[in-house]
């Protein structure tokens, strides 16, 4: 009967993660906007709040946080396409430099190995042939997504607004939709879970921008092209780890290589990168983002994958704040606290364990 029973819960737990899956899948024009909307939410609530607190009626300090997002927004978004309309404009020159990269590489290819410019040809058509198949996927998904959020872009600001608006009355909502017993407890679950989904996203915000400075300065002392892009783009990718990082380190190497005159300038950015990623993974995560929520690398990593799959560009972004905040719902309730130490830090699940009871980790361990 036991087994049995445990069958059936384990149907039933696959029976909804498969409906939220579908779910996920089939509204995604509908719900990558709300969650956009419901993060941006999160992260300007202490800005409306504190106008509040200072005499200010709630519907003009919405306006007003909206408003100082609005001009942040467009003021980076100026900025970034100068440094991308520069890029463009330097494309034949670079495409130039890098045709004559290529014919010296096929030169030493035929001097040391005896392949043939033929050959050589033939296989480098054949490779970009397969990158741009698989490019074309990839920029396809990006054009979408970016069209969906020009036509969503409208939408975003009214969410925005309504949800801060009616902040009490969710509340509320909550309260009716649970036991009585429990509301304290489920209130404070999700002020926590905004509280902790507020500093993960500022902590996120301001570790790229400190990385974005040092990679820009990095580059620039070493005088290469497009420096502040590329310390920027490098920045972003670190939000993936592991592979944003490798990837990260790839382009300025390719990029000093192809247009500057020393192969140890390129690998200078490979120094800059790892001296920067060093001080990240040591200093700033520690201090600004690990402070909010710990999410293991496999966790982060898994849920930029799943993230890819079902939402697209939106979701490699998306899915990591939200994964945060399930860990935080996840270690408010016994049932599912299992599943938030498994997308937790080991390391400070350990030292959690330890101090409850030195015995059971011992016991754990061996």
């Amino acid at each position: 009967m036991n087994q049995k029973s445990g069958i059936n819960q384990t149907a039933s737990f696959l029976l909804v993660i498969g409906l939220v899956i579908a779910i996920l899948v089939a509204g995604r024009t509908f719900l990558i906007p709300i969650a956009i909307a419901m993060l941006f939410s999160f992260l300007l609530l202490p800005v409306s709040r504190f106008m509040e607190n200072h005499g200010l009626h709630r519907v003009l300090a919405i306006l007003v946080s909206l408003l100082l997002a609005v001009v942040v927004l467009t003021g980076i978004g100026y900025f970034m396409y100068h440094q991308v309309a520069n890029f463009a404009d330097d494309g034949p020159q670079l495409k130039k430099e890098l045709n004559e990269k290529i014919e010296d590489i096929q030169k030493y290819v035929y001097r040391n190995y005896q392949v043939s410019h033929g050959e050589q040809k033939k296989w480098i058509n054949e490779q970009t042939d397969l990158l741009l198949d698989s490019s074309g996927q990839y920029l396809s998904g990006i054009f979408a997504f970016t069209g969906n959020l020009v036509a969503s872009i409208t939408l975003m600001p009214i969410y925005i607004f309504f949800m801060t608006l009616y902040r009490d009355k969710i509340k509320v909502f909550l309260c009716k939709v649970t036991p009585t017993v429990q509301n304290d407890h489920i209130l404070s679950v999700a002020h926590k879970t905004a509280e902790v989904s507020y500093k993960y996203i500022r902590g996120l915000f301001i570790d790229i921008a400190i990385l974005a400075v040092l990679n820009s300065v990095g580059f620039l002392i070493l005088g290469i092209d497009y420096a502040i892009l590329l310390g920027i783009l490098v920045a972003v990718l670190n939000v993936v780890p592991y592979i944003g990082v490798i990837i990260g380190s790839i382009i300025p190497f390719a990029i000093a290589l192809l247009t500057g005159e020393s192969s140890a300038v390129a690998f200078g950015t490979i120094g800059v990168c790892i001296a920067v990623q060093f001080v990240d993974n040591n200093f700033l995560t520690p201090k600004i983002v690990g402070s909010s929520v710990s999410i293991n690398p496999l966790a982060t990593l898994l849920s930029i994958i799943l993230g890819g799959m079902l939402w697209g560009i939106a979701g490699m972004m998306l899915f990591i704040p939200l994964l945060g905040m399930a860990k935080v719902i996840c270690d408010s309730f016994p049932a599912t606290q299992p599943f938030g130490y498994l997308i937790g830090e080991e390391a400070k699940m350990k030292s959690a364990r330890r101090k409850k009871d030195p015995t059971k980790l011992v016991q754990l361990n061996g």
